[in-house]
């Protein structure tokens, strides 16, 4: 008897019915080469329009690596509205907190590869494989970038009486007394500690590292005076900043941002090319068939690009932006890159 393997085997064999058809085309091919290639591309393409028109057939998850209420969850919702409409199938937003978001991207990148299970993650997919050893997964390898589209500066803050106001000053007033200052940031690889080692690197400056569980219990002790400064995102405390409860001394990005176009940045303080930004992206499992990661694509570059959607999240402090699909595989790639070289000297690697 045969097994499974051999029968299948035996069943496309050229011969019977199935052999007839199998040596038409080889004839087919042979005598004409050009109409057997755009036979091949035809059916090609109605089996990617066919995998297309099919998506979604059922609900779709998008996996995130934070908790309920924060920017990334309110733009993972923001979105999932949007694309109901579209979609016609419900989008579940899944929260897949702890782990400095290795739980939520190895879901991701453990899911099927058929577009129906999404993740949006921050800039720790690029800086995770350069800081730790531990994971299971391989971000190149395993996960596939969709869209690049949304990004906010790590701002320093302090509070209202804090004797510095400007870049110049407070790198002036942290030099001229060695270890006395800590820093707050949300938590350890974040942007807000990658920023600020960045700049104590750069400005010579003697500051302790105070990480938090996030931005939201790092801005509380700093309003209670228990931490003199924070260097964060602005998405959990701009409304302090623009109430003048928080003071803003610099932002991280290369350029002004949006929110905030009286706060001046490092790189024009004397911190020149200075370029820390927290960043959000759409991924998905490798491997999806390409004309479901196309529509995916698409739908969220429309999405995002709505300006109600725009415009709530600037509410939250964040920019957000059109990207191409080979735009976003490379931005990726950059930052991969960029982390595996600068996390061991700025002293991200345990």
């Amino acid at each position: 008897m045969h097994s499974q393997m051999e029968q299948t085997a035996i069943q496309v064999r050229p011969d019977g019915l199935n052999g007839r058809y199998f040596r038409r085309i080889q004839r087919l091919a042979v005598a004409t080469p050009t109409r057997f290639a755009a036979l091949v591309l035809l059916c090609c393409a109605a089996f990617a329009t066919h995998a297309q028109s099919d998506f979604p057939a059922k609900p779709v998850r998008i996996i995130l690596s934070s908790g309920p209420g924060g920017a990334q969850d309110v733009m993972a919702r923001m979105a999932g509205e949007r694309l109901l409409p579209l979609w016609k199938q419900n989008v579940i937003v899944e929260n897949r907190t702890g782990g400095g978001a290795v739980i939520a991207t190895e879901a991701i990148a453990r899911a099927t590869a058929d577009g129906h299970t999404l993740g949006l993650l921050g800039s720790t997919l690029a800086t995770n494989p350069a800081v730790r050893n531990d994971l299971r997964y391989d971000t190149q390898r395993d996960l596939s970038p969709i869209l690049y589209f949304a990004a906010a500066p790590s701002v320093l803050t302090v509070r209202a009486e804090f004797p510095a106001r400007t870049p110049a000053e407070f790198i002036a007033l942290v030099k001229s007394s060695p270890g006395k200052y800590a820093y707050a940031s949300p938590g350890p690889s974040t942007n807000g500690h990658r920023a600020m080692e960045a700049l104590k690197r750069a400005a010579g400056l003697d500051l302790t590292h105070v990480p938090y569980k996030g931005g939201a219990p790092a801005m509380i002790d700093l309003l209670a005076g228990q931490v003199p400064m924070l260097m964060a995102s602005p998405t959990s405390f701009g409304q302090h900043i623009r109430s003048g409860r928080l003071r803003a001394i610099a932002v991280t990005s290369p350029k002004r941002f949006q929110t905030m176009p009286d706060v001046p940045t490092l790189a024009e303080s004397g911190v020149p090319g200075f370029d820390h930004v927290e960043w959000w992206m759409f991924i998905g499992p490798a491997r999806m068939p390409e004309a479901v990661e196309a529509k995916v694509h698409r739908d969220l570059s429309a999405v995002v690009a709505q300006a109600d959607f725009k415009s709530r999240a600037l509410e939250l402090d964040i920019e957000t932006f059109p990207n191409t699909r080979d735009a976003t595989r490379v931005f990726l790639r950059r930052e991969l890159a960029r982390w595996a070289r600068d996390a061991k000297p700025l002293g991200m690697v345990p």
